[in-house]
């Protein structure tokens, strides 16, 4: 019977250890896109501004 025990709170402790780095992972994905795409746009209106300087003359 202990063991059935100890190894259910092994199954679960490594089933959140899993899960724990899944969901780490995944906001980190997450956040990348979101502000990757933020400097990206960024970036963009920057050299889009520049070649309206150099366009004026």
């Amino acid at each position: 019977m202990i063991p059935l025990i100890v190894g259910g709170f092994a199954i679960a402790a490594f089933t959140l250890e899993i899960m724990s780095g899944a969901a780490a992972a995944g906001a980190g994905y997450g956040m990348g896109r979101k502000y990757g795409r933020k400097i990206c746009e960024a970036v963009d209106s920057v050299d889009i501004n520049v070649k309206k300087i150099f366009n004026k003359e």
